[in-house]
């Protein structure tokens, strides 16, 4: 393994954890409502919704909706898109066994369809946009799974479970909730957050993870390896 590989992941680290600035770029965009942005009530797309107005969303109750600042929001949400695909590009190998990579290459996809995401705003092209949505949830679970597959027992399989649980249960709860049936520790808004939000923080996550690691391949050097990351696997092709 040479320097430049090493140097290579870190970067790619890197971009991974910058798209936590999502989270931060959410509430200053919903700040700027003069209506006032509900954390609870409104959905995470509303921030970039164009034009002001009363909108409903499946049979999920209407809602109010003004965000001056969405070009903001869909500049960032493309940001982050950008960000998790060139950072996957870039940590490629760094878990050496085919589970990793192919988690890798799931992650990077995703990113791909945030793009999308973030080009086709709710408001102008809702199937466009719902669907982008979907496939990036479709694409970072299977992805998160075979990421903790090929690291091994330890931290960071065990987080990363936990925040696929999370997430899918948020998915589910946010499906329920655009049906008709919101349960009041769960609304809307929340469901929505639980959903994907924990996608951001995961990968974040991951990018830091990776940033105070030695810089081995996950799955062939487990003494090198910090405890976060610890591989147990004794197959690295699996």
């Amino acid at each position: 393994m040479t320097m430049t590989r090493q140097k290579t992941w870190r970067v790619g680290a890197m971009l991974w954890t910058l798209g936590i600035l999502f989270l931060p770029l959410q509430l200053i965009v919903a700040l700027q409502w003069p209506t006032g942005y509900s954390l609870t009530g409104s959905a995470i797309s509303d921030l970039g919704v164009t034009i002001c107005g009363t909108f409903t969303d499946g049979d999920a109750p209407a809602r109010v909706v003004c965000s001056p600042w969405h070009p903001v929001f869909n500049v960032g949400l493309v940001a982050l898109g950008v960000l998790t695909t060139l950072g996957a590009i870039l940590l490629y190998g760094r878990w050496n066994a085919r589970s990793g990579k192919a988690g890798i290459a799931f992650a990077g996809v995703s990113g791909i369809f945030v793009v999308l995401a973030g080009l086709a705003p709710w408001d102008v092209a809702p199937d466009v946009h719902d669907l982008a949505a979907l496939c990036q949830a479709l694409l970072q679970w299977p992805a998160m799974i075979l990421l903790a597959v090929a690291a091994g027992a330890g931290r960071f399989r065990t987080l990363t479970l936990t925040c696929v649980v999370v997430s899918l249960a948020g998915f589910i709860g946010f499906l329920l909730a655009l049906d008709g049936t919101e349960f009041s520790l769960l609304p809307l808004g929340v469901a929505e957050r639980m959903a994907f939000d924990s996608l951001t923080l995961w990968t974040a996550a991951v990018g830091v993870a990776v940033l105070v690691d030695s810089g081995s391949p996950i799955g062939s050097d487990p003494v090198s390896a910090t405890p976060l990351l610890m591989p147990y696997e004794k197959n690295p092709g699996a």
